[in-house]
């Protein structure tokens, strides 16, 4: 990690894991969709990994804005939230506990990711970056929008099923 010596500095060391999150998760989310058997989470899925190729591309765009570059950072968190819920997922006997394993997985991310971008808006508020804030707050509506899908289909359906499996 370099030194960060001012907000600017935070603000473009966060930049670079949350992209590199987003790359991360890029490779994650096609054997997340494999794994997942309920039709309206693979539908959520296929919006995430739209949404992330969105994000990425966004973030390049904030990173030339910032005359700085993307890459320097890892996103450790990310990165083992998925290593571990891979482990979990492999673990489930059943295709609706896998289902609630790959919902739990991603709201972790999901929320992981909502208060970073949250904080990077707030540094290019404080910045003075209004147009770059703003882009990486409709990233950040994004993220809660999916998080508000994945509730619904939750609390709805999946984790349901994923408790009553054997009772069919």
């Amino acid at each position: 990690m370099r030194t960060i010596l001012d907000l600017h500095d935070l603000l473009v060391e966060q930049l670079r894991e949350l992209y590199d999150a987003e790359l991360y998760l890029r490779e994650a989310l096609p054997q997340l969709k494999e794994n997942a058997w309920h039709t309206g989470l693979r539908n959520v899925l296929d919006q995430y990994e739209a949404h992330v190729t969105e994000s990425s591309m966004t973030l390049l765009q904030v990173f030339n804005d910032l005359f700085t570059i993307e890459f320097g950072e890892r996103s450790y968190p990310v990165r083992s939230m998925i290593k571990y819920n891979q482990s979990i997922m492999e673990a489930c006997q059943t295709a609706e506990v896998t289902d609630a394993a790959i919902v739990l997985t991603l709201q972790q991310v999901i929320h992981y990711k909502i208060a970073s971008y949250g904080a990077v808006c707030t540094y290019a508020k404080v910045l003075g970056v209004y147009d770059d804030g703003e882009l990486l707050h409709q990233l950040l509506d994004t993220e809660k929008k999916i998080d508000r899908k994945l509730v619904a289909l939750a609390d709805l359906d999946i984790d349901r099923k994923a408790f009553n499996y054997d009772k069919f």
